[in-house]
């Protein structure tokens, strides 16, 4: 137990503040798990750490505005699929937007999934994630499923525009264009030729 808590301190020391972390960041066995929850929960009543839900931790941030500060949205997400092993993509709304694609920020946050159904909170907004086939998750953790994502929410007649799919050729290297080619073969054929044209753009 000694040695696993100082695992964790020192983890936890060189974190930065509001980061987030599943418990399973530090288990390596399963028979491990009871002893690190432990220690977490020791670090909790201590202050050191904050609970965001079982399973899921950060370290508090604070402001000298607003006093302490939740973890963002995102880094929630991240750590919320880490504990679950799963594959997440944004959906069509929020991929647009951290494309830089749209200005409009969704109300609500949804992330396509392989394993979650449900609800999340972090503070007053919502976090939503829907289980769909996972060929709908190809390009996952990589801007090509951000792609994939907004062109399928946008529809065959939108992606058609050509100003639209300069401004993604814009935004990718050569290398995500060829992760991106490579993602959008598990999707219907009108997405997989607007990818072509996407990836054969010139700017």
């Amino acid at each position: 137990m000694s040695t696993i808590a100082s695992q964790i301190k020192n983890t936890i020391q060189r974190m930065q503040p509001g980061f987030v972390f599943p418990v399973n960041t530090f288990t390596v066995a399963e028979l491990q798990r009871n002893a690190v929850e432990k220690e977490l929960s020791r670090l909790v009543d201590q202050g050191k750490i904050q609970r965001y839900r079982r399973g899921v931790y950060y370290k508090p941030a604070k402001s000298s505005f607003f006093g302490d500060v939740l973890p963002s949205p995102t880094a929630i997400v991240t750590a919320i699929a880490k504990l679950n092993h799963a594959k997440i993509i944004p959906d069509g709304p929020m991929a647009l937007h951290m494309l830089g694609l749209t200005t409009q920020v969704p109300m609500k946050q949804v992330y396509l999934n392989d394993k979650l159904h449900k609800t999340e909170y972090v503070g007053k907004t919502p976090i939503v994630f829907k289980r769909v086939s996972p060929k709908k998750l190809s390009g996952a953790g990589k801007k090509a499923g951000l792609v994939l994502s907004a062109l399928e929410y946008l529809g065959h007649e939108q992606a058609k525009d050509e100003k639209l799919q300069k401004e993604i050729a814009a935004k990718l290297t050569e290398i995500e264009k060829q992760e991106l080619e490579k993602a959008a073969q598990t999707h219907p054929k009108w997405i997989r030729e607007t990818v072509l044209k996407v990836i054969n753009e010139t700017y």
